[in-house]
Order: C-alpha cells, then structure tokens, then sequence
C-alpha cells in the first residue's frame, strides 16, 4: 500500500506503541487531518488530537470506522481483530510495508536484513562499512529506531536504508527489499506465528516478495530460498567466506580479522554478511577493516562487562533461543567456566546447548525457571555441576561464589525473558545492576 492512499483514507491502528505512534505522526505528516481509531487490548498514556481509543471489546466498533487497519508488530497474525479485519476484506498494513513502498518508489536503495539472530549486529556493521565507505545510510527498524520517523530524511536527502527486520516485520510484507540478506534461521517466537514452518515462511517472505533485478544474500540455510532476485549464498569456499583469519573472496584474501574484537566464529559471518551487502553499493575490504576494528559489540550480545569480584562477566541477555547460546559459549571457549541461563519455556529443544556446554570449558552451569529444568534433565548424566536456581539475583550470587578467580561467567538464558522481566534488555540491565554490586578487586 501506498502512502498517498492513506491521506484521505479513515484509518486504524492496532497498537500505540513505538510503531504505532510513529504511524499516527507520519499520517499527520502527510496530511491524513482525520480521526484516527487507536484498537488495543489494553490502553496507553498516547493521547493527541483526534485520536479515538478503542479498548478491548470495543476494537470491533473501531473496525466499523475505519477504511484500512495498520497492525503493530506485536500483534501476531491470529489476533481477534486482526481476523475479524480479514474477514470483512479490509486492508491490512504495516509501518514496514509503507516504508519499503515509499523507499523503493523513490528509487533508493533499501538493505533489509533479516535471521533468527545477528540482525542487530549485521544491520549495525552495514551502516559502519557504508559510512567507511563514504555512503550515507540510516539504520531502522526492529533495532529501535521505528523506519518511519526517518523516511522524508531519508527521500529528500537519497539516503541508503538499513532495515533490520524482524519475523513481525516481515510478515505480511508485499515488497521486499532491494538487497535482502537472510542470516541463519532456527525455531523462534513460535507461538506468535502459530509454529516452526510459520515462523520460517515469514522470515523467507523478505525474499519471495523481492522483485527480478533485487540481490539476495543467503548464508547456506536455504538451498533454494524463495523469490525472483538474483540468489547469492555466502559462506562458499568458492565466493565470500571467512577462514583461518581472512576475510576472502573464493582464493582472495580480502582483510584479516586481526583488529576485530567481536568474538566468535559466527561474528565472522555477520560481518561477512554485512560486506557483501555494502559491497553492492560500492564498499570495498578497506571499508570493511575500518569499520570492524575497534568496534566491541552492541549491548547485550556477548558483552564483555568488566570484572567484579575476580570474575570476569558475559552479558548474552539477547539469548532467547538454545542455538544463541552456544554459539556464545564457542565464541568465549576457554575462559567461560560458569554459565547462567534460563527463562520463558517455549518448548526448544535444547540437545544442542547441552552438547555444547559438554564440549565446552564449563564446569558450573547455573538454571532458572522456566527452561532450566529441561537443560538441567539433560546435564544430568554430565560432570558439570548443575544448580536450578529461582532468579537471576540467585544466580549471580552462585556465580560469584563457584567461579573460580580469574575465570569468567557467561549470562546466556537460551531463553525469552518474559516470565521474569518485559525484554532481554531489562534482564541485562538487571544482570549488570547485580554484578556491578560486586568488589571491583
């Protein structure tokens, strides 16, 4: 949908969070003068002239009103209005698919990126090696920067977009981004979307709606991803890939990763993945070695945190599913001893963690509520010590005492947060808050 047929149109939204109320704004913006009905299940402190809440049971009255419906992206696709909109054939919209509409009318290009993980770090180095290379970007999207604050920045002054998005995001899209780049893909926010291949089709809807003449950059997930763009897998010994300390293209050596201090080998192919990216638009391995040298990483992802108390701390809040945490325990292998982990039980399958902890320097494996209990089960024929523990105030105390001096601990719930804290970055917070409690010496 486009932005010109919202203008006189009578409009909804589903949710006034962040998004929402960057989709009420823009409306203003382009001149929709209207009332506009805010449909939610509970309501906000979002109040603004014209503006009609409709609360709860009241959400089907706010559909009488109204002409198109544009759905917040945590409303998942099975949501009492979401299917009641449908069944009256009313359009359905997103802040996503308005921004992609507006971006690629205009003729710019628009990087969308999306994975079961590394978006945020993928999405962040894409800007850093573009801005090395002398092209102008803007990051948006699921990394917190809602896309449509920025669109009349990003049209008047031909600016590049980097879209990190999300399963939410991209469900439902229409359009699909000039340059689409799909990271590794593993079971996620299933009961969102209703299950695993649900899950999986929305991710892969950033590529079947790309259109002939689009790039698609894969990392070997798929073997034939969907969609008409021109497919790309990374990570082939015959074109782009990382080994034995190169960046390479095919027998190339492009850079070495000598002056990059995110850990792991899975960084590796984030950062990969951003090049061949930022390389579509002119960035060179130059470009790739200024902007992955003295970049440590973004909050919450494997964070070094310093030492307190004689140990030294890893903050992975992020880790909301198994495979998230191992690949944080192979990326800080020999000096992890302890690791923290446990939260929401989503039902994962958590044999790959359990393995990995096997094989990996840990010795002291610490497990809260909810999701612990099932690693616990299959760590117990294991000769690590395993602890279920109630909180993370509890963990971390545990963690202080068992981890030996000089060694560290690893923050890596494999885990949502939702059953103790509203997000990964409170429990972070609350995780730093803890340990920072703790003797500096």
């Amino acid at each position: 949908m486009r932005i010109s047929q919202l203008t006189e149109a009578k409009i909804g939204i589903l949710g006034m969070g962040a998004e929402g109320r960057s989709v009420l704004a823009a409306l203003r913006r382009w001149g929709n003068t209207g009332t506009v009905n805010a449909l939610s299940d509970g309501r906000s402190d979002v109040e603004a002239p014209g503006l009609r809440w409709r609360i709860g049971q009241n959400q089907k009255q706010g559909l009488d009103e109204i002409e198109v419906l544009i759905r917040s992206p945590g409303f998942p696709p099975h949501h009492p209005t979401l299917r009641a909109a449908r069944d009256r054939g009313m359009p359905i919209t997103s802040a996503t698919d308005l921004f992609v509409h507006a971006v690629r009318s205009a003729g710019l290009p628009l990087i969308g990126i999306t994975g079961s993980k590394g978006k945020s770090t993928t999405a962040t180095l894409t800007t850093r090696i573009l801005d090395a290379a002398g092209v102008d970007s803007v990051l948006v999207g699921n990394i917190g920067v809602p896309a449509l604050d920025h669109l009349d920045d990003i049209l008047a002054r031909r600016l590049v977009s980097v879209f990190e998005m999300s399963s939410y995001q991209c469900h439902g899209l229409t359009l699909g981004p000039s340059i689409g780049v799909l990271l590794d893909l593993f079971p996620e926010h299933m009961d969102w979307h209703g299950g695993v291949e649900a899950y999986y089709a929305a991710k892969l809807n950033l590529a079947a709606t790309q259109r002939a003449g689009d790039v698609l950059l894969y990392n070997r997930f798929w073997d034939s991803p969907p969609g008409p763009a021109d497919h790309r897998a990374l990570n082939h010994v015959d074109d782009l890939h990382f080994a034995d300390g190169w960046f390479r293209h095919g027998s190339e050596k492009l850079c070495r990763d000598a002056g990059m201090l995110l850990r792991g080998e899975h960084q590796r192919r984030n950062a990969l993945s951003a090049y061949a990216a930022a390389a579509l638009l002119g960035a060179k391995p130059a470009d790739l070695t200024a902007a992955i040298t003295g970049f440590s990483g973004l909050p919450h992802r494997t964070q070094d945190l310093g030492i307190f108390g004689g140990v030294r701390w890893f903050d992975d809040a992020i880790s909301t599913a198994p495979q998230a945490a191992a690949a944080a325990i192979s990326a800080l292998e020999g000096e992890v001893t302890t690791l923290i982990a446990g939260g929401m039980n989503r039902g994962y399958d958590f044999t790959p963690l359990a393995a990995a902890i096997k094989g990996s320097s840990v010795r002291t494996v610490l497990l809260m509520p909810d999701s612990g209990a099932r690693l616990a089960a299959l760590l117990a024929d294991s000769d690590r010590h395993v602890e279920e523990v109630p909180d993370l105030d509890t963990a971390v105390a545990r963690a202080a005492a068992l981890t030996p001096t000089g060694r560290a601990c690893l923050f890596s719930p494999a885990s949502p947060s939702y059953n103790q804290f509203r997000s990964f970055r409170e429990r972070g917070e609350r995780f730093l808050e803890l340990i920072s409690r703790l003797p500096t010496v």
